[in-house]
């Protein structure tokens, strides 16, 4: 009885080592590699269909490189062209840690003998440019081999464009002589379009810090909203401004200031928001005792008066017609004395 128990946990044991799983030992394998990839970053909504805008004076790309490998860091040599003369700086060698995803930066940056100019650069400008990427070692594979099946290299594209910048230059023609009291001047003014693209001005202003110093604004207002091109001889409005110097001027500098305001600064453009333009005009003051007709002080081509040295009538000068009558007058008087 005792035999045939035993029997029974012998078998019993038999079976359930028959019946229990067996995990087979295997060797363990090297992840393959799989691969690497080379991307630009696009932001604020950006697509590959919109050029990335370039920005005066640098301008930055973000790019990115991931290692899709299992195992292993991928070393990338990496290379920049363009068909701007910009200056290109970027990494030029990168190590990529496995399954990592790492972002860098390509500058486009002004060189400094001034090709590479925005607001000489028309607006709307496109410019191509590339991104090499080329690997040099892969994970444990020795340097200078490329696993079978893994690109050796990649590029990528994109473009940029040259935005819309906007600028006035105002330039008063200096008059290098002095204004009488009295008188009327004429002060010439060029305003130039000096950005990328067409533009207008608006909110002109002239400003002067003397008290009796007046000028008549009008042809400077109707040149508000007239369009020039920029980037030509075309560019530039000129406008002569008739100043009065009242008679009762005291003798002063006068410092006079215009400026005018950009339009497509005003609609949320980038440039400068208003320019303007200084100037210097010396005023003397009238004789002790004279006066000037201002019907003679007319406005002549020199800016000035004519005649603005001279003094054209004395408050005291007898008027020429009186002379006879009075002496007759005093001829009949003596007579009636004598007699």
């Amino acid at each position: 009885m005792m035999q045939v128990r035993m029997m029974g946990i012998v078998l019993s044991a038999i079976m359930l080592l028959a019946l229990s799983p067996t995990t087979p030992v295997e060797a363990q394998e090297v992840p393959t590699p799989v691969g690497w990839e080379m991307g630009l970053v696009y932001s604020d909504g950006a697509s590959e269909d919109d050029p990335f805008q370039l920005e005066e004076g640098e301008t930055s790309i973000r790019f990115w490189v991931r290692n899709d490998n299992l195992a292993g860091d991928i070393h990338v040599a990496l290379g920049y062209d363009s068909s701007s003369d910009a200056r290109l700086e970027g990494e030029t060698h990168t190590t990529v840690g496995s399954g990592s995803n790492d972002t860098f930066t390509l500058k486009f940056i002004k060189p400094s003998s001034g090709l590479f100019d925005l607001w000489s650069i028309p607006a709307g400008t496109v410019y191509d440019f590339e991104i090499y990427g080329e690997l040099t070692s892969v994970g444990p594979v020795p340097a200078g081999t490329v696993p079978a099946g893994i690109r050796p290299s990649q590029t990528i594209d994109g473009e940029v464009i040259v935005p819309k910048l906007y600028r006035w230059d105002v330039e008063i023609i200096e008059i290098e002589h002095s204004i009488n009291a009295g008188t009327e001047f004429n002060l010439h003014v060029d305003l130039k379009n000096m950005g990328n693209t067409a533009d207008s001005f608006t909110s002109a202003s002239i400003e002067d810090d003397c008290p009796v110093l007046s000028v008549d604004d009008e042809p400077l207002q109707s040149m508000e909203g007239v369009v020039k091109q920029a980037l030509g001889v075309t560019n530039v409005i000129s406008v002569k401004l008739v100043f009065d110097a009242s008679s009762t001027h005291p003798t002063r500098k006068c410092e006079i200031e215009i400026q005018i305001k950009s339009t497509g600064v005003i609609d949320g453009g980038q440039g400068d928001s208003s320019n303007k333009d200084e100037t210097d005009v010396q005023v003397e003051a009238r004789p002790v005792g004279a006066q000037q007709d201002q019907d003679d002080a007319s406005v002549g081509n020199d800016d000035g008066p004519e005649n603005q040295e001279q003094v054209t009538s004395d408050n005291f000068l007898m008027f020429p017609s009186l002379v006879t009558p009075m002496a007759i007058i005093w001829a009949a008087l003596t007579r009636t004395r004598e007699e």
